[in-house]
């Protein structure tokens, strides 16, 4: 201890707290005395403010013409005056000066209390606030974040209902197509049959061949209708996902290959190790297509080869190469769409096969793309 007189102005001024000490001299206020946390939060100095009627150095801002700060401060101040009591408002958005003249949005959570005379009238009113911007603007954003939330559950539902529906669409696509289809390929199928059968003494050479070519396209057609009912059902699958040894499913295939093709004799190379997560079903179909694919594409090849292989990269990306026809390159962007057969009749197939191949890569969160030249055979890649 000193002996120094305690200097209250001192403590009071360097209070961590935000008050302003005001005169109840309604309706100016008139600002007696401020925390120098008080200036700092306002930016301004103690001579730009000691002195001077509170609303006349905080007005509202101009350019907000729902700002109702100065009225709803004036109305606590003047209810402390009349009761005597304290008075603690609700969040008040009330915009400050800056430094450039302009206003800047804040917050604030006021309290304003009476300094009673010992007669108990108001000496002095406190004005005390907390600066709550960041909280206020905080709830803001978490408002802003359960709404967006709220939407994006309407979407998924929304969308779920949808994804049901067209479900319920591709069900009835496929028994229309499985049935309502396959109905009049089978009267063609029998008539035609018939008709070379009971009237195959009356038909020349061309009758004949024409009776034959109807069996064939009514064959053609019931393969298009197989494959696109197992695309339908590609898209809709439930995914079991395990662990797959590509190599002996690549191996599996190719055996498959030559127990049906034994007059050819193609040269196949398998990486050994290949390994994958996935739904074996789909990928065995993968394998299948692309080897497949390459097995027939080379098929007027002198030396035919096919390579089963992965790049050295990650993520993992397989391939399957030929030396076969190949294709352009400007066509590439076909490859994966039905129906679209870059070789004519020239190679039997349905145009289905690559279509069903995108629909599993992308079902296994993967891509698939080609490289290849005419005549120079083709590459496809994919990825899981």
């Amino acid at each position: 201890m000193t002996g120094d007189p305690l200097d209250f102005r001192l403590v009071f001024e360097k209070s961590p707290d935000v008050v302003l000490v005001l005169a109840p001299d309604a309706p100016r206020y008139t600002m007696l005395a401020a925390t120098d946390a008080r200036l700092a939060i306002t930016l301004l100095t103690r001579e730009e403010t000691i002195g001077k009627g509170l609303f006349e150095v905080f007005p509202d801002n101009p350019d907000d013409l729902t700002a109702d700060g100065t009225s709803n401060l004036r109305a606590s101040l003047d209810r402390v005056l009349a009761t005597r009591k304290p008075d603690t408002m609700p969040v008040q958005q009330y915009d400050i000066r800056g430094p450039d003249g302009g206003f800047v949005v804040r917050y604030w959570s006021p309290r304003n209390i009476p300094v009673l005379s010992d007669a108990g009238a108001v000496r002095y009113v406190l004005h005390c606030v907390e600066d709550v911007t960041d909280l206020v603007r905080a709830g803001e954003a978490d408002e802003e974040l359960r709404g967006r939330t709220r939407q994006l559950e309407r979407e998924v539902v929304a969308g779920s209902r949808e994804l049901d529906r067209i479900n319920r669409d591709l069900d009835a696509f496929s028994s229309s197509v499985s049935h309502d289809l396959r109905a009049p390929l089978r009267a063609i199928e029998g008539f035609s049959r018939l008709l070379g059968e009971d009237y195959a003494t009356a038909l020349d050479e061309r009758g004949q061949g024409y009776v034959d070519r109807i069996g064939a396209n009514v064959q053609k057609m019931s393969t298009v209708i197989d494959d696109l009912l197992r695309m339908a059902k590609i898209t809709r699958a439930t995914l079991e996902a395990e662990s797959i040894d590509l190599s002996a499913m690549a191996e599996a295939v190719v055996a498959d290959l030559r127990r049906a093709h034994p007059e050819r004799v193609v040269t196949v190379e398998i990486a050994p190790g290949l390994h994958a997560v996935g739904d074996r079903r789909l990928i065995h179909m993968t394998l299948v297509n692309l080897i497949g694919n390459a097995w027939k594409y080379t098929g007027r090849t002198a030396a035919p080869r096919i390579e089963v292989g992965r790049l050295p990269n990650e993520p993992a990306t397989f391939f399957v190469r030929d030396n076969g026809a190949g294709f352009a390159m400007a066509h590439a962007k076909h490859l994966f769409e039905p129906f679209q057969r870059l070789h004519g009749d020239e190679f039997e197939g349905t145009g289905v096969g690559l279509a069903t191949v995108e629909r599993i890569v992308s079902r296994h969160g993967g891509r698939v793309w080609a490289e290849a030249a005419v005549g120079q055979g083709a590459t496809f890649f994919f990825t899981l």
